[in-house]
């Protein structure tokens, strides 16, 4: 039994059970099956929603006509390629709120003048952890009638490998560079603005072939961080309020 003071109150910090009854089995069991789920949502919610990432852009394929000698059209300045944009977030769809715009991009060193082709697709959205393929065939800007650069040019300029050549030991290595530009916003709750967003990749051509060198997908980097950097911060301190709750 408690202790009872000369006033004649009881004391409740010997016998807590006395003074304090704890709630009901069934009342506590109902509970904990109630709050564990919820808290368990909470957490994955968060982890989904409040760090989302960035989109992903890598060239597949990539294909230089000029550049395969045993190509028998040697008129062509055409490349192709396949391009792979992924949403890598799970739960959170993406809005590309302006053109994709893709600037394929080539420098001869005996002309030093950049050769130029370049690709858009209009604004569109994406789904959770879905990829779109982009896969075409483009010739470079300029007169469709001026040989701006095919078999022909590569031929009569021994010299328009650039300085950066790389040879591997079985074939020299041109670079293309390719550029990405456009707006991207999340699909969150709440109004969001769209952040500019931009990615390069530089792809290795064979100067025998004309195709991607490397097997796999080349990825574009050194893109813009678009202001998420705190939301790991956001969810440490959530978790530490939960826990602080239900101590």
């Amino acid at each position: 039994m408690a202790q009872v003071d000369d006033i004649g109150y009881a004391c409740c910090d010997v016998v807590y059970e006395e003074c304090c009854p704890r709630l009901p089995y069934k009342l506590q069991l109902f509970l904990s099956c109630l709050v564990t789920p919820m808290i368990i949502v909470l957490i994955v919610m968060l982890v989904l929603y409040v760090n989302p990432k960035n989109p992903e852009f890598s060239v597949e394929q990539f294909y230089v006509s000029a550049f395969n000698q045993t190509y028998s059209n040697s008129t062509s300045s055409t490349i192709s390629f396949d391009i792979k944009l992924r949403n890598q977030n799970a739960a959170i769809g993406l809005y590309y709120d302006g053109p994709v715009n893709i600037t394929f991009s080539f420098i001869p060193r005996e002309t030093n003048n950049k050769v130029i082709w370049k690709y858009s697709v209009p604004k569109f959205y994406q789904g959770n952890a879905q990829s779109r393929r982009l896969r075409d065939v483009i010739m470079p800007l300029g007169p469709p009638d001026v040989p701006v650069f095919n078999q022909t040019v590569v031929a009569e300029h021994s010299s328009v490998l650039p300085a950066g050549v790389m040879m591997t030991g079985l074939e020299p290595l041109v670079y293309f560079r390719v550029d990405f530009v456009t707006k991207v916003r999340f699909k969150l709750i709440g109004k969001h603005h769209a952040k500019d967003f931009a990615l390069s990749a530089d792809v290795p051509i064979g100067a025998t072939t004309g195709e991607k060198f490397a097997k796999r997908g080349i990825q574009a980097g050194a893109g813009s961080r678009m202001g998420w950097g705190r939301s790991k911060s956001v969810v440490m301190v959530v978790l530490t309020a939960i826990s602080l709750i239900f101590m």
